[in-house]
């Protein structure tokens, strides 16, 4: 990174920032931070490596604009290097002009396209509960051959459903090489606002269920 400057995480993920299990699991409540800790991971790594196509990922295409693409532009724009990226907003693609890596972000309802990417080296999956297990499965699979970095999955969700795959497939299963697991909420995230976390801790008597599924 050509810019020197000090870079803010939220301390729950500070363990994330260097782990390497093949999936990562950030998941909890809303306002936890975890999705703009995600992108944070992904631009560090695209600044400090070499050999990267970075593949995100959602279930729609259309929700990648103002969702994971808005989000890597902002970090970009935290850590100032804004200069260093070819940013196409069309193709929802990102280029690092000093090391050649790439972000790409995708909908699974074009998955033609996504065969079609060759060389990716680590996936986001960005609101995972849409994915359903076969997609997952599928993403699990896009990537194959020894690589020159560290081989990372990072899956990022609000669980809703005690019944839903992600806790009986992921969570709970011990099928995988390597698992870790970071379960955040509003509590974590240092940088909101008083008012947010007033309008979040409100949920608490106005709508108890809503404060369950997004707070706890």
């Amino acid at each position: 990174m050509t810019a020197s400057k000090d870079i803010e995480v939220n301390p729950i993920y500070h363990p994330a920032i260097t782990n390497q299990s093949q999936i990562l699991i950030l998941y909890g409540g809303a306002a936890s931070g975890k999705s703009y800790f995600a992108a944070q991971k992904i631009i560090l790594r695209c600044l400090t490596e070499t050999g990267h196509r970075f593949l995100i990922v959602r279930k729609v295409g259309n929700t990648l604009k103002d969702s994971v693409f808005q989000l890597l532009k902002n970090v970009i724009s935290e850590f100032d290097v804004y200069s260093e990226f070819e940013i196409n907003k069309t193709e929802k693609t990102f280029l690092h002009l000093p090391t050649g890596n790439e972000i790409i972000c995708k909908g699974l309802d074009e998955p033609e396209k996504i065969k079609s990417i060759q060389g990716i080296t680590s996936i986001w999956m960005e609101e995972a509960t849409e994915l359903t297990f076969d997609d997952f499965t599928q993403l699990l699979l896009r990537i194959r051959g020894e690589k020159t970095n560290y081989v990372q999955h990072i899956v990022c969700f609000n669980p809703i459903s005690e019944n839903h795959w992600l806790k009986s497939k992921l969570v709970d299963s011990d099928g995988y090489a390597s698992k870790t697991l970071i379960h955040s909420t509003y509590k974590h995230n240092q940088f909101l606002s008083a008012q947010d976390i007033i309008t979040l801790e409100n949920l608490k008597s106005t709508n108890p269920l809503y404060y369950q599924i997004y707070c706890e």
